[in-house]
């Protein structure tokens, strides 16, 4: 059969198969009915296949032996093998492979890839000095940043002290600055650094229509939600319009990804309650997720702290309080229905996507002639985005690269991130759905994906070899689920690499 023609039918199952490319399928395995003249390789349902009483000794002592070797080879990855190739093509591989050779030419990949990725690290961090001249002036201008500096600032990062002693600490310095926010005529700056006066003009301009914001709401598709969801969501809206006017968008932002947080870190909190009473197990690769998706978060709230979000004392004090009341409910409203947790994190975020879309649209043009600031160049473009793609659970690992120069980008950055996360919060009200790690995902796609083209790279290698017939690659068969599992992009992306070397 022409590899092309494989190729094809390969692309056809797994486009068929995927869900948006993201689930793994999990059907069962239907037996193939042999082809006439000719010895057909019968695969049978995993489940048949454990429970037969008719396995050979020779067979049940291989398969013992794979799953031994599990903490090496992932059981659905060896199971997928045993299924995928025949007898005949395992003796094949055997005659045509060195292990000590590929062993030795994997560990040199391995150091040439570490290798490549210490220079993509240097290369990062080393052009962060050519997108701005000024780059270097814009770091940082809030409050909490200047007091207590960022994690990317390595001289800071140290173990935190006591409780009290932080609580005490924290509260003498609050208590300054709220006597200062009462008094105007008291210095208010504890030591904050003093930003540019042509980097606050341009700031001071940049506005934000609440009108136009609920006009975009009215105009996308509803989100659907109970009026036990509704009243409080729309309660918590018409609080931010009335709290910060047109003139104090990133204010209002930043009391927006402070409250933002919250939702992920009270669901990882539940599940892992759930966890430590055994009453729930399948919440491991969920937990992951949620992870990811309050580290996004974070880091939207340390770009607004950039930008002076938390300079006034009123604004920390309301947004770190509603924080906290905030996840106090969210973890009560998980216990009584996560459905319901996910639903009203769902409205929060499409109000979020509406808000930076109408602010990103507003301001384009003044965006367009500010700098990012430091922080959103290191997590948008930074060596390692694993956390960046593992909130992304609509999109194929990678496929995702922003490239971030002014706050024109970085606006439009988050403003995409608020859309995914709405992608994940609606896939996670429902009770079939099964919401997987993107990354786990890619890895295990990837590995069954090189199983099915390890078969027919080394089927071609032994017939170049004359070791087996030309027709051999019909016979030896590969089950539809297991070209299900396959996914459909890395495959494509074998196939060509297969493509090039022997066509």
């Amino acid at each position: 059969m022409p590899l092309a023609a494989v190729a094809r039918v390969a692309r056809h199952r797994v486009e068929r198969s995927t869900d948006a490319g993201r689930t793994i399928s999990r059907r069962s395995i239907r037996p193939r009915r042999p082809r006439r003249g000719r010895t057909a390789v019968v695969v049978e349902s995993s489940k048949d296949h454990r429970r037969s009483s008719k396995t050979s000794p020779d067979d049940a002592s291989r398969r013992d032996g794979a799953r031994k070797t599990s903490s090496v080879y992932p059981e659905d990855v060896s199971d997928a093998f045993d299924r995928a190739v025949s007898e005949e093509g395992r003796r094949s591989i055997v005659e045509v492979t060195n292990v000590d050779e590929l062993r030795e030419r994997a560990r040199a990949e391995r150091k040439q890839l570490a290798a490549t990725e210490l220079a993509l690290a240097a290369a990062v961090l080393a052009r962060k000095q050519e997108s701005f001249d000024s780059m270097d002036e814009f770091c940082s201008y809030g409050y909490i940043a200047s007091v207590k500096g960022v994690y990317i600032d390595v001289s800071r990062n140290e173990v935190p002290k006591g409780f009290a002693q932080t609580a005490s600490e924290n509260f003498a310095r609050e208590m300054r600055e709220m006597v200062a926010f009462i008094d105007p005529d008291l210095d208010e700056s504890d030591g904050r650094t003093t930003m540019p006066k042509e980097l606050r003009v341009k700031l001071e301009a940049l506005r934000l229509d609440s009108d136009a914001i609920w006009e975009r709401e009215k105009n996308r598709p509803e989100v659907p939600a109970p009026w036990l969801l509704k009243a409080p969501y729309l309660a918590l809206c018409f609080m931010l319009d009335k709290l910060f006017d047109e003139t104090k968008p990133v204010q209002r932002f930043w009391f927006l990804e402070t409250v933002a947080r919250m939702p992920y870190y009270s669901y990882t909190a539940a599940l892992t309650f759930y966890e430590i009473l055994g009453w729930y197990r399948g919440g491991a690769e969920l937990r992951k997720i949620h992870f990811a998706e309050e580290w996004n978060e974070y880091h939207h709230l340390l770009i607004m702290e950039s930008l002076g979000g938390d300079v006034s004392w009123r604004d920390r004090f309301l947004g770190q309080h509603a924080a906290l009341v905030y996840y106090g409910v969210l973890i009560l409203l998980w216990f009584m229905s996560p459905a319901l947790a996910y639903n009203f994190s769902e409205l929060i975020e499409a109000h979020a996507v509406d808000t930076y879309a109408q602010f990103v649209d507003q301001n384009a043009e003044l965006l367009k002639t500010m700098p990012a600031p430091r922080i959103a160049v290191e997590y948008y473009e930074g060596a390692d985005l694993y956390l960046f793609d593992e909130f992304q659970t609509a999109r194929e690992v990678r496929t995702r690269r922003p490239r971030i120069r002014t706050l024109y980008d970085v606006f439009s950055n988050i403003r995409d991130d608020e859309g995914e996360h709405v992608s994940t919060m609606n896939a996670c009200q429902k009770e079939d759905a099964a919401v997987s790690s993107p990354n786990s995902v890619n890895a295990k796609t990837a590995a069954i994906s090189a199983l099915i083209t390890a078969q027919y790279v080394f089927t071609r290698f032994a017939e170049i070899r004359g070791g087996l017939g030309g027709e051999l690659l019909d016979d030896l068969l590969v089950d539809d689920a297991i070209l299900d599992d396959a996914n459909a992009g890395i495959l494509d992306a074998i196939l060509r690499a297969v493509d090039a070397l022997f066509l």
